[in-house]
């Protein structure tokens, strides 16, 4: 019997240090000006040309506010592209951008067709739309991000192409179960402090794959690379940590080469298929140890406990557009706090 080969429909780099190098900076004026230098990981373009054949979705994802991002990829790709410099245009258009502040739906690109424009705003589509409440590891953000693209859905058929049927579904968001997340564990951005228990952590790597696994994906994780330089020039090292692999479908330290004739490569779409060289079955949305979840359920959780956090963090009430229109001296009175447990505790 012959099994369907499903390859992915995205592929999603969560966090910026998913897709690039540890950091460089760059002397400028003799060593009195210095800029922060990102490069692409080796193998990156090559998987994202890959990508781009095939049909398939690329998302780079960013839990920082920052507005740069898709210049900054562009600069990386610009650095990575053969010296006659053909496809950086075309490839800068097919990758998705998405940061913790946008807001769901965005609106289409200038180049995007009337039909395709319409497309994006299906009104049948729901998003959760809660931007720092959303962050991993609620799986919010994700699916957002998910839904908020479009693509082709392949017919039936073995994999690269081998014995395809006609497309027969319309245009849609990419499956969870179709979506290959990867994060990276090696190094991060400067410490910052988690929202929900205000304590400092030194990577969100684990919070991102819990939240790939919640959704319903699967995660590919990319164990440290010992580079002493990343520390001293402000960007944090990670130490391997064992319990954050645990959480992942596949551990790598490399995505391979940017050689697309060299046929042995770590992470290829065929490799990250279903089945493939990583797994055999579809992932269906799981916790930490296993279990499977509702995924609904679990992001009013994360919305619940956030609320009740920033809440009780601020000395008021923040919980809805009524209470944030209220004057900043105004504490929350013993009612809210009820009216909160009473969510928190909600079957």
């Amino acid at each position: 019997m012959v099994r369907n080969i499903d390859l992915p429909e995205c592929v999603v780099f969560y966090g910026l240090s998913s897709l690039m190098e540890p950091p460089r900076l760059e002397e400028i004026n003799e060593g009195f000006i210095h800029k922060i230098r990102f490069s692409l990981r080796e193998g990156v373009k090559r998987l994202l040309n890959e990508c781009k054949e095939v049909g398939t979705a690329s998302l780079l994802l960013s839990e920082d506010e920052e507005d740069g991002l898709e210049l900054m990829f562009q600069k990386a790709w610009e650095r990575a592209i053969d010296s006659d410099g053909k496809g950086s245009k075309v490839l800068i258009n097919s990758i998705h951008f998405r940061c913790l502040n946008s807001e769901f739906p965005l609106p289409p690109e200038n180049d995007v067709s009337e039909a395709d424009a319409l497309d994006e705003y299906d009104e049948h589509i729901e998003f959760y739309n809660l931007q720092s409440r959303g962050r991993s590891p609620s799986p919010a953000f994700l699916l957002d991000c998910l839904r908020s693209v479009r693509i082709d859905p392949r017919g039936f058929g073995g994999s690269s192409g081998f014995s395809r049927g006609q497309w027969v579904e319309p245009r849609r968001c990419p499956m969870p179960t179709r979506t290959v997340v990867f994060v990276a564990g090696d190094w991060s951005p400067p410490l910052r402090r988690n929202e929900v228990d205000g304590k400092i952590s030194k990577s969100f790597a684990r919070d991102h794959c819990a939240a790939a696994r919640a959704a319903g994906c699967r995660v590919v994780y990319l164990e440290q690379i010992k580079d002493d330089q990343t520390k001293k020039e402000g960007f944090v090292a990670i130490e391997d940590d064992a319990p954050t692999m645990a959480l992942c479908d596949a551990v790598i330290n490399t995505y391979g080469n940017d050689n697309p004739r060299d046929l042995i490569q770590p992470i290829t779409l065929d490799a990250i298929s279903t089945p493939g060289d990583y797994w055999l079955n579809p992932p269906t949305p799981r916790d930490d140890v296993g279990n499977s979840v509702n995924v609904d359920k679990l992001i009013d959780w994360f919305r619940s406990v956030r609320v009740l956090h920033g809440a009780v963090g601020n000395g008021r009430g923040a919980v809805s557009n009524e209470e944030e229109n209220a004057s900043k001296g105004e504490k929350m009175s013993e009612e809210d706090m009820k009216s909160i447990l009473a969510d928190l505790n909600r079957p």
